[in-house]
């Protein structure tokens, strides 16, 4: 894996204590049909992925408005197929699309080649379907390769957001030297998954209700809007938080957000934001061809 830098003290706009980026994994049926009990057919598993963007995201994006908040939603190509309306949807409102694979392939690829052709399969869909071309990338599972960033780079994206090792964004670097393209690190503390999935028997004991899980995500806020400059990337996914009571909840927990000096952004706004912040980049040589 390609080095990186990983503190950075962010001066967030009207000076703001905090970066927020509030990110939806839309994964829909595809987080059943890739990892649930191995029946992809069963109508138990493809109508819980069905609710998130059957539901789910009309709910969560009816809020989002409330707050007048634009967030991203990564989206798998499969999904953006079967679900082509609200997908649309989505960037008609002026909601980031980001890359999240075609099937949601947790396993990833094992050569570039195969990587590419994913990449170039999912974002035909997105494309096609929704008229956006992404230029962030949050793999399924968090897969990366040695080849990822340079490979990220060339195809015009200009973040990831798969590492867990930071509590803010830092540059990656290729050959020791930073390059205009950002890693935003998530982490299970902010993701809906950790405290609400379903997937299996053993996530079911523990499971923890709306109020417990918002309560864990707060305490954590409060600590890095204390230490400042820092940022929280945060993994949602319509047909958990798409609930009436979760969502209820996580409104609520976005107002107090906001009253206690977050700065809400779309994930691609942050980049490009961070991005001029650092000025001028050095040359670098690429350690792979295309």
């Amino acid at each position: 894996m390609n080095n990186t830098w990983p503190r950075m003290q962010v001066k967030w706009p009207d000076n703001k204590k905090i970066g927020i980026l509030m990110a939806f994994d839309v994964d829909a049926e595809c987080l059943w049909t890739q990892r649930g009990d191995g029946n992809r057919d069963h109508i138990t598993n493809i109508s819980r992925g069905t609710y998130g963007p059957k539901t789910g995201l009309p709910r969560i994006l009816k809020m989002l408005d409330a707050h007048n908040i634009k967030a991203t939603f990564y989206v798998p190509g499969w999904t953006a197929e079967q679900h082509p309306k609200i997908i649309k949807e989505l960037a008609d409102r002026g909601h980031e699309i980001g890359f999240h694979g075609y099937e949601h392939e947790e396993k990833g690829a094992n050569s570039r080649e195969e990587e590419e052709a994913i990449m170039d399969r999912a974002e035909k869909c997105l494309r096609d379907i929704a008229g956006v071309q992404p230029v962030g990338h949050r793999g399924p599972g968090g897969v990366m390769y040695d080849y990822s960033v340079e490979m990220f780079y060339k195809r015009g994206y200009i973040y990831s957001s798969n590492h867990r090792d930071v509590d803010g964004p830092f540059f990656h670097r290729i050959n020791g030297k930073e390059i205009p393209f950002l890693e935003f690190p998530k982490d299970s503390l902010y993701d809906d998954g950790f405290y609400m999935c379903t997937l299996s028997e053993p996530m079911r004991e523990s499971m923890k209700s709306p109020r417990e899980a918002i309560k864990m995500m707060k305490a954590e806020f409060d600590g890095l809007a204390e230490e400042g400059g820092r940022m929280i990337t945060f993994v949602f996914h319509p047909q958990l938080s798409g609930h009436p009571g979760r969502l209820r909840v996580l409104s609520e927990f976005i107002g107090y957000m906001k009253a206690h000096g977050a700065c809400f952004m779309r994930s691609d706004e942050a980049a490009r934001y961070l991005i001029e912040q650092h000025g001028p980049f050095e040359p670098i040589e690429f350690q792979f061809d295309k």
